[in-house]
């Protein structure tokens, strides 16, 4: 495709990141966690929210006085923030989190009141389908509650001594840090293993208490027969995925599309179901695939602790302690190859090439995988061409442009290279 042939005008607007303004992020944990703003953006960038507002007030504007097929959404939708153009990161959490519009009462009690009108929500639980509560995201409800910014918590303590820090952060849905943790008892509501209690099932009290948030109606009792996977219609977990994997109903285990293996070890003896068949890749990526004679070890890409991104090149002292790109091998691997700490050396795909410096590394260990020894390369993502760092390569050019057959995600974290010696810094 020729991009000046696309009939698309594209506007890049200068935002600031999320160290440059206050706000929230969430991990692959569900927590989310607050943080505060480290530095101003540069230049002319914005945050967010003041592009947005901004867009959005004149829509409303052009509705307003143009008028439209169906002007409801734009001209009717809330927006009472004290700055219109620049809703703040609070008053937008406070709205995804939840609040009442009217009184909310117990359906067990209606005399009691739960919320009184205008205040927070405490959790998804209070939210009612009659226009009495009003929330952004039904997951997030509760996380900003009359108690405050619960997101914005830290306290580490561990009680129960089984990582349940309750008090850190807030995690998505009502502050539960297990998904359908009922499935931790058995039948009768007793935990499988006592001595890492998640929940379990209270008679005395009638409801299900423990170290965690049930993920469960808290009153109901094992008699009640409800299943533990309470987002599944039928209540219980699934053997199959149903219509839910493009390869097949069945989760099956496939080798990465390069792999130093000819077979796939849980078939051995079909050499079609070696690799995934329903992954995402054009053919002229096909075409740019290794085999492992020509790339014999087998790379994989990661984050480092210490860095984020890119964008740890632009800090000074990251700069220090790491100021050049390297590359992670093992020490068996170094010694075959003649490479110690320090040496510069190339690694090359089928694609194209970096160069950094090798740290051997105890690490990375030679796995034995049919009789033969494996070697890996281990390559940091955090590098490019400008930074107060020495200028590197970027870790893309190795990678194969494979998309997985169900999230699409990128194959990044293994694919094949090949790994020599530079006698001189390049």
């Amino acid at each position: 495709m020729d991009p000046t042939k696309i009939e698309t005008e594209v506007f890049r607007l200068p935002s600031s990141c999320f160290a440059e303004e206050d706000g929230s992020l969430v991990n692959s944990s569900r927590w989310l966690q607050w943080h505060w703003k480290g530095a101003e953006p540069p230049g002319e960038a914005r945050n967010d929210q003041e592009i947005i507002a901004g867009i959005f007030l004149k829509l409303k504007a052009m509705y307003k006085k143009d008028g439209g097929a169906f002007p409801d959404p734009i001209l009717n939708l809330t927006w009472r923030h004290k700055q219109p153009a620049d809703p703040s990161p609070e008053e937008l959490a406070r709205e995804f989190s939840g609040r009442a519009i009217k009184d909310v009462t117990d359906p067990k009690d209606p005399a009691k009141v739960l919320v009184k009108a205008g205040e927070q929500l405490n959790g998804f639980a209070e939210l009612r389908d009659d226009g009495s509560t009003a929330c952004g995201c039904w997951i997030f409800a509760g996380a900003w509650s009359e108690k405050g910014n619960l997101m914005a918590r830290r306290d580490n303590a561990d009680p129960y001594g089984i990582g349940q820090n309750l008090n850190w952060a807030f995690a998505w849905p009502a502050n539960r840090r297990v998904l359908y943790n009922r499935a931790s008892c058995d039948a009768d509501g007793r935990p499988y293993d006592p001595s890492r209690k998640l929940i379990g099932w209270d008679a005395a009290a009638a409801k299900w208490t423990g170290s965690d948030i049930p993920d469960f109606k808290a009153d109901s009792a094992p008699v009640d027969g409800m299943g533990p996977f309470i987002m599944n219609p039928e209540g219980v977990a699934r053997f199959f995925a149903r219509d839910m994997l493009a390869e097949g109903p069945f989760p099956e285990h496939y080798e990465p599309m390069e792999s130093p293996l000819a077979n796939n070890p849980m078939h051995p003896d079909n050499p079609l179901a070696r690799a995934n068949p329903a992954v995402r890749i054009f053919t002229g990526d096909l075409e740019r695939l290794g085999s492992v004679e020509q790339f014999p070890y087998v790379a994989t890409t990661y984050r480092l602790t210490e860095h984020f991104h890119t964008w740890s090149k632009h800090v000074r002292l990251n700069a220090i302690v790491q100021p050049e790109q390297f590359v992670e091998i093992g020490e068996e691997l170094a010694a075959a190859k003649g490479i110690k700490a320090g040496d510069h050396v190339r690694v090359r795909s089928k694609r194209g090439f970096i160069v950094a410096v090798a740290v051997v590394t105890k690490r990375l260990k030679t796995l034995m995988i049919e009789g033969k020894p494996v070697h890996t390369v281990g390559i940091p993502i955090h590098w490019g061409f400008k930074g107060v760092a020495r200028n590197g390569y970027i870790t893309n050019t190795l990678t194969p442009f494979v998309g997985d057959a169900n999230t699409q995600t990128p194959e990044f974290k293994a694919f094949l290279v090949d790994l020599e010696l530079l006698p001189t810094k390049v």
